[in-house]
């Protein structure tokens, strides 16, 4: 036998050589390992960090539900409750990271079955964005939200009703606006062309699983709000259309990152060739259809780049259905995500922090934002341990702490 014919296959034939499925499942593992980390780090730069934590404390031991903001959020702030009993601040993040893995891995099934060519840089470029990474390893429900309704997309697709139904309405329960995708999605396989289109009952099995769990979800801040609609109330009142623009565009901006925005609109033309495919295509019909659902309502309710956080699997989506996009072009767009999260910049400075009612062009280079989550996250555990958000006596300290690290956030998109 030869040396050549004895030599065992390279590594790089032996990931060609495995099903595009199992290739999927290692690239999905890979980055959940390489989330972990950031896992051991403490609860994160979220603001309700610390209303959350009393939300889901308080029902466990009193019985008694008293929502972390409006409208609230009853799935996660249970879940969450739960998991910080069993493991502290460990082990809510690693439900994080478990409902984002899942989130990756329905983008790459997602793609894979639109007939994508390269899969897994589509699931990369939603992996290396730093908000995305960010949610992935700390206390907040966008990455439960978002994780379970692209699971329910991926279900739905597959013929699977009543656990895509079930799958959007625990996504709504952690995060009512999730809604959006669930509609979206809905939607999508409506539409296109008649031949591709499920039947009927299919999809209005899937509606009305989706509205039975999910009204059943938000059945105790109902109960809360007095058995009344209050609880739908926004404690923000609208700042006029211009502010809210402003906002917008600012936190657009910082999702994406100076280094991948600008590789991003190098290429972005290419992207449109996904819209090509939107009679054969339901993937790409939930895309478009979603990202404007999602962008309205941002422009409605400006407050959060995290908020803005579906729209980075809808894009890549888009990214991955369209035929004219290089793989080079995407290879470009993964490392500029992964520079922006470590090197960023900002673009205005508000009049008034977290209250703008105008402000300015402000160029100024700044720690990325996942950078800078770090740095905000290791600061906060040389000031100790949190105070404890279930006792009454400790609250008012636990709230400043957490609106101390969600400033310390901020940093990355609003100048100083």
């Amino acid at each position: 036998m030869t040396a050549t014919t004895a030599a065992a296959p390279s590594r790089a034939a032996r990931w060609r050589a495995m099903s595009r499925t199992d290739r999927g499942r290692w690239l999905v593992l890979g980055c959940v390992l390489a989330y972990l980390p950031f896992t051991l780090l403490g609860y994160g730069t979220d603001i309700d960090v610390a209303d959350v934590l009393r939300a889901g404390g308080d029902w466990i031991d009193h019985g008694e539900y008293r929502f972390s903001r409006p409208p609230g959020a009853p799935v996660h702030e249970l879940g969450t409750a739960l998991a910080d009993r069993l493991g502290g601040s460990v082990a809510v993040n690693l439900v994080a990271v478990a409902l984002a893995g899942a989130g990756l891995w329905s983008v790459y099934e997602l793609t894979r079955s639109d007939g994508a060519r390269w899969p897994g840089w589509v699931t990369l470029l939603v992996a290396a964005n730093p908000w995305f990474w960010i949610a992935a390893t700390s206390l907040g429900d966008y990455a439960w939200a978002l994780g379970l309704a692209l699971l329910g997309a991926v279900h739905a697709q597959r013929g699977r009703r009543v656990l895509a139904g079930v799958l959007f309405g625990l996504a709504v329960g952690c995060r009512g606006s999730t809604g959006l995708l669930a509609a979206a999605w809905l939607a999508a396989e409506r539409t296109g062309a008649a031949e591709r289109r499920p039947p009927w009952r299919d999809t209005f099995t899937t509606a009305a699983v989706l509205l039975a769990v999910g009204l059943a979800a938000f059945v105790p801040p109902w109960w809360a709000g007095g058995r009344s609609l209050a609880f739908l109330r926004h404690p923000v009142p609208f700042a006029g259309w211009a502010i809210h623009l402003g906002r917008w565009a600012v936190k657009n901006a910082a999702v994406i990152g100076v280094p991948a925005g600008i590789v991003f609109l190098a290429g972005v033309r290419r992207g449109f060739g996904a819209l090509a495919r939107w009679q054969a295509s339901v993937v790409v019909r939930f895309a478009v259809l979603g990202f404007l659902a999602e962008e309205l309502l941002f422009l409605r309710w400006p407050y959060k780049p995290l908020h803005l956080l579906p729209v980075i699997p809808l894009v890549a989506l888009l990214v991955g259905a369209s035929p004219t996009v290089s793989r080079r072009w995407m290879v470009a767009l993964f490392a500029a995500q992964l520079v922006g999260g470590v090197v960023g910049s900002t673009i205005g400075e508000p009049d008034v922090p977290h209250a703008a009612s105008s402000g300015r062009i402000k160029l100024q280079v700044v720690e990325g934002p996942l950078l800078n989550d770090v740095r905000c996250r290791l600061d906060d555990r040389r000031d100790g341990p949190r105070p404890d958000p279930t006792d009454p006596e400790q609250l008012r300290a636990a709230q400043t702490r957490a609106a101390i690290l969600f400033d310390c956030q901020s940093r990355t998109w609003k100048a100083e």
